[in-house]
């Protein structure tokens, strides 16, 4: 074993919700996009509805006990005539009164309607409303539209968590595990995510290559970079700026909450280090289970064996990979550096535009394109392409795929949605016959 092994399986058999919870969520919110679509009322307005908050960031965690989970779903629509801000949530929950199923889960909030699946999770269902290219939520207490960008913010974390290598929502989990199993120190999540997303910089990379390494490299950066921040402010957090709205999420921690954050964090950090940097393995799992407790580093053995369980989904015939299957070696350059980003091909009524708004997510049966950004390669260079699926309707359908093409001039390559699961479209550029960076676009279909 080793500590990069024991945060995966912690994260699995006690952090990160269940598969099986998470299939139903989707299936759930699935159901609901196809009610409103189908409404009378809002079937002129409503195609679909999208993920945010920590469903749509991937940092959604078991919760504590046999208490249910939330997850946040926005519904875009164009602002319609005649109609108030507050009439958005209200004539939302009339329209699920009109459903013999949801008429007894629905509540009203000041910003959206809550359907209720009981002993399990909640949804809370927001109007996200277009006007005049600017987009709100609207709040029917004050019957007033407020400005909104949870889509900027959702890429605004993509972007950091692709610096990180997809470790960057890990560690906000385990720190929500901390915040909700351990010590229980009072941090919104939105608060959290922010902190730890703006201590995030390709600066700290290129001064140490290790630093976004893996879960516990990265967990021991963003927790020294946090702390360092919080010692300079004793008495009140610092600014914590949403990317999207500009406003300080800070303002939602009450003074003594932060205070007594600030305080255990600035522990929390200081065993993080002791932990990476102790050379005798036994003691660094005992530092590690001090801090997330006894179950760290004691494997499920139910869980991890069936996870362990061979299928096709590992490495399927078709996978092929630069070195093996074209004789191109990888000596990553960490000068060079580029993007990969889905796009959505617009369609009659749905929202197009780039994935990482979405967190990565869309729905089956729609036209993507990938393209190359913000790189800084010097051409000439070739351009290799790789698409990978995963999920049991892709096994089922034997296309979990993995095939490597070279790009014809283009720069840019075309998809479409057909099986649920997380998938993704990776592009490899190779100069002077090395492959020198690549960049992984993830697909989340639902």
């Amino acid at each position: 074993m080793s500590q990069s092994s024991d945060f995966k399986a912690f994260l699995r058999d006690k952090v990160n919700l269940n598969q099986s919870r998470l299939n139903l969520l989707s299936k759930r919110v699935a159901a609901i996009e196809n009610f409103l679509s189908h409404d009378e009322v809002f079937g002129e307005y409503v195609t679909e509805v999208i993920p945010q908050g920590s469903y749509g960031h991937g940092t959604i965690i078991k919760p504590v006990g046999n208490r249910d989970f939330d997850a946040d779903v926005l519904v875009p629509m164009d602002a319609v005539e005649g109609w108030n801000p507050s009439d958005y949530v209200q004539k939302l929950y009339e329209a699920f009164g009109r459903s013999a199923f949801y008429k007894s889960m629905r509540s009203r909030k000041k910003r959206c309607v809550t359907i209720d699946y009981v002993g399990d999770f909640h949804v809370d269902v927001v109007p996200f409303v277009n006007r005049y290219g600017t987009e709100y939520v609207a709040n029917r207490n004050t019957d007033q539209f407020e400005p909104a960008a949870p889509d900027e913010f959702t890429e605004w974390l993509e972007g950091k968590n692709r610096i990180t290598n997809g470790n960057l929502v890990k560690v906000v989990r385990l720190l929500k595990y901390l915040r909700d199993h351990k010590t229980r120190f009072a941090i919104p999540s939105v608060t959290l995510t922010a902190a730890l997303a703006h201590q995030v910089s390709e600066t700290a990379r290129i001064i140490d290559p290790d630093a976004y390494r893996d879960v516990p490299n990265t967990l021991r950066t963003l927790s020294a970079a946090l702390s360092a921040q919080l010692a300079g402010y004793p008495n009140a957090a610092p600014r914590i700026i949403d990317p999207g709205t500009g406003r300080n999420l800070a303002d939602r921690w009450q003074s003594h909450n932060y205070q007594t954050f600030r305080a255990r964090f600035d522990s929390y950090a200081r065993k993080v280090a002791q932990a990476c940097d102790d050379p005798d393995y036994g003691k660094a799992v005992k530092i590690w289970q001090d801090l997330f407790g006894p179950n760290f580093g004691v494997v499920d053995r139910s869980t991890s064996l069936t996870a362990a369980a061979p299928t096709k989904s590992l490495v399927p015939p078709s996978e092929h990979f630069l070195d093996r299957d074209f004789n191109i070696p990888e000596a990553l350059d960490p000068g060079y550096h580029f993007e990969t980003v889905g796009y959505i091909v617009p369609g009659k009524g749905f929202r197009d535009g780039p994935l990482p708004r979405r967190g990565d997510r869309v729905g089956k049966h729609r036209s993507l394109r990938f393209r190359i950004e913000k790189s800084n390669i010097p051409e000439p260079y070739d351009l290799y392409w790789k698409v990978r699926n995963y999920g049991e309707e892709a096994e089922r359908a034997d296309s979990l795929r993995g095939e490597i093409r070279k790009d014809g001039g283009a720069r840019s390559w075309s998809e479409t949605t057909s099986y649920t699961g997380y998938h993704y479209v990776e592009a490899m550029i190779v100069k002077d016959g090395t492959c020198v960076a690549r960049s992984r676009q993830n697909v989340i279909v639902s």
